[in-house]
């Protein structure tokens, strides 16, 4: 991010869990947005550090809008511990870390609305947060985020989900920095998300669902293998009382990942839908 006076002025707050590992909730303060201006709060994709949202974040805060990132469990920069047979923790923890990283939010911004963004599981655990605490929120914003059920992607997910959750067991720890999909996981995590591809049911808060009645922002990347489109309606629909605005977007240069490593197309859209809804002057 740019540190000269017109960028957005960055913090990284340490934050400490009850079992005494920290992880890093990173702030981008919009210089041209006011101490109401929305905040969005970036919920990860699994096995990605927050520094890779780094870039993102600062386009956002460059729109008016201030910007958080909060480290994923397991991947954190410095401060935390690596996902093991003595160390595991699955959706329910992922979910205590973005209640402490909302609660430092709220402090820090207190006179803001805040956006959830979530991206691949981001989206998951963003929407699972919502069902839990719609009243934290002002909306929800999922980026290349999808439900894994494999009803939506084939018998070949079917397998992974008891396969990835096996290997888990196994090993100690879901080695996907070695198979191509995502990284070193939570044997809690993997076992989490197979619940949700062979079921299609989150571990919990599946009953709340129906009951969140926010504005809600879904983008669709053309050509995401991990993300597609039937997957994403897919997740999308499990909210059936929010105000859904969805968005697929076909651009070169952008897949799963790479759409938060330049500003277009996500960053206008996302600040054209805040002020839609009425979160910006």
């Amino acid at each position: 991010m740019s540190s000269a006076s017109a960028g957005p002025q960055v913090s990284r707050v340490e934050l400490t869990r009850p079992e005494g590992t920290g992880f890093t909730l990173t702030i981008a303060r919009s210089t041209t947005g006011g101490e109401a201006a929305p905040v969005v709060l970036i919920c990860p994709a699994m096995g990605m550090r927050a520094r890779y949202y780094d870039a993102f974040a600062g386009a956002l805060a460059a729109t008016g809008v201030h910007a958080a990132v909060v480290e994923q469990r397991g991947h954190e920069a410095a401060g935390g511990r690596l996902a093991g047979r003595d160390y595991d923790f699955g959706y329910a923890e992922l979910l205590e870390d973005l209640a402490t990283a909302m609660t430092t939010v709220r402090a820090r911004f207190p006179a803001a609305p805040v956006y959830l963004l979530g991206h691949s599981l981001g989206g998951q655990i963003a929407v699972m947060y919502a069902a839990a605490h719609p009243e934290e929120l002002a909306g929800i914003i999922l980026v290349a985020a999808s439900t894994p059920h494999w009803r939506h992607w084939g018998a070949r997910l079917l397998a992974a989900a008891y396969l990835f959750p096996l290997t888990a067991r196994v090993v100690g720890h879901f080695p996907g920095d070695r198979l191509g999909f995502a990284g070193r996981e939570a044997r809690g995590v993997m076992r989490d998300w197979g619940r949700l591809a062979r079921t299609g049911r989150f571990v919990s808060g599946e009953s709340g669902l129906g009951q969140v009645r926010l504005p809600v922002l879904a983008v669709s990347i053309e050509n995401d293998w991990l993300g597609p489109v039937p997957a994403v309606d897919a997740l999308v629909a499990k909210l059936p009382a929010a105000t859904v605005s969805r968005v697929h977007v076909d651009q070169d240069g952008i897949d799963h990942f790479r759409w938060a490593r330049q500003g277009e197309p996500v960053v206008p859209l996302i600040a054209g839908w805040l002020s839609a809804v009425g979160a910006t002057p």
